[in-house]
């Protein structure tokens, strides 16, 4: 290789390089905004917010890219398409659900387009029912058998190109960090603004036991007996203390919200996850084995979860705006 060529390498691998770095700074001031904008306030933020957000940016394109897709939704396939047959139970469902969608709407009109790309997601539900099943030459009744339905069907996020859509999911799932940052940041303020009024009512609850005691009343009484509830009440400051303790100082400032944005980074897998589903399944919904004769076909969906929260199934689907706009 020669020098020119070596030059031109160089050129090429800085102007990537450099447009990596431009990409990732918008990235970080989107997370900004959609978390703190004071944040900005902090001297060096883009510098601490880069290498953990490179890595869960790249965590979530990769969860991204397992949902499959993009499939074509109509009510119209309702009959012929077994993944919809399977999602929705009857055709009107489906175009409920896509004439009833304000965004969906909305995005059509505004942009003129005649297809878009959407994220489909839904609750699956199992449950278990009995029906005959042969055996050989046998035909047995009340067996158990798994029913699958989806229910609370929604789409989100519609754009031109599935492409577009998924960076668009990505941006989303960096979303849901940055709120989880916000939400902790409110959560020990709102902590510590609840332990700080309990410890001012119980100082002053003791502080007026106190001055009962060297008035009239304790006088005319002859001295009073040690005080339980008193006791009671340090007791329960001592806990508030430590509670207090535990809990971050500067809570709410731009620094802490850094802080806490900065270390949801770190484990995107608390945001969300993901896994490939692969159900088997009849005309009936009932899940099938891999070795049973029958009418039963391979659906591929992904699973997707915000943990302790929500678990849904998701796919992207390709939607026509006669079907949504009933033209």
């Amino acid at each position: 290789m020669g020098i020119k060529d070596k030059w031109i390498r160089y050129r090429e691998q800085k102007r990537s390089q450099g447009q990596r770095e431009a990409l990732l700074g918008e990235w970080i001031e989107r997370m900004v905004e959609d978390s703190e904008p004071s944040i900005r306030s902090v001297t060096g933020y883009q510098q601490r917010l880069r290498k953990p957000l490179e890595e869960a940016l790249a965590y979530m394109q990769d969860l991204i890219a397992t949902i499959p897709g993009p499939f074509d939704l109509s009510g119209r396939l309702w009959d012929q398409d077994p993944l919809v047959h399977a999602l929705f139970a009857a055709p009107g469902e489906v175009q409920s659900l896509l004439q009833n969608c304000g965004d969906l709407k909305s995005y059509f009109q505004k942009s003129g387009v005649k297809t878009a790309v959407v994220l489909l997601t839904a609750r699956k539900v199992e449950r278990t029912v009995f029906g005959t099943a042969v055996e050989g030459e046998i035909l047995r009744r009340d067996v158990p058998r798994k029913a699958v339905e989806f229910y609370e069907h929604r789409v989100v996020s519609p754009l031109a190109t599935a492409e577009e859509t998924r960076r668009e999911l990505v941006h989303r799932g960096l979303n849901v960090l940055a709120m989880q940052a916000v939400e902790e940041v409110t959560r020990d303020q709102a902590i510590r603004e609840e332990l700080t009024a309990e410890r001012h009512s119980l100082e002053f609850k003791i502080k007026l036991r106190r001055t009962r005691e060297r008035g009239l009343e304790a006088l005319l009484a002859g001295g009073a007996p040690p005080d339980a509830e008193e006791e009671e009440a340090q007791k329960l400051l001592a806990e508030i203390d430590q509670q207090l303790t535990l809990l971050e100082p500067g809570a709410g400032t731009p620094r802490d919200i850094l802080g806490k944005l900065e270390s949801n980074l770190n484990v995107p897998d608390t945001a969300l996850t993901a896994k490939t589903l692969e159900l088997r399944l009849d005309r009936m919904g009932m899940k099938q084995n891999e070795d049973a004769t029958g009418d039963g076909q391979a659906l591929v969906m992904a699973e997707l979860e915000i943990p302790g929260r929500l678990k849904r199934v998701a796919l992207l689907a390709t939607v026509s705006a006669a079907d949504c706009l009933g033209s």
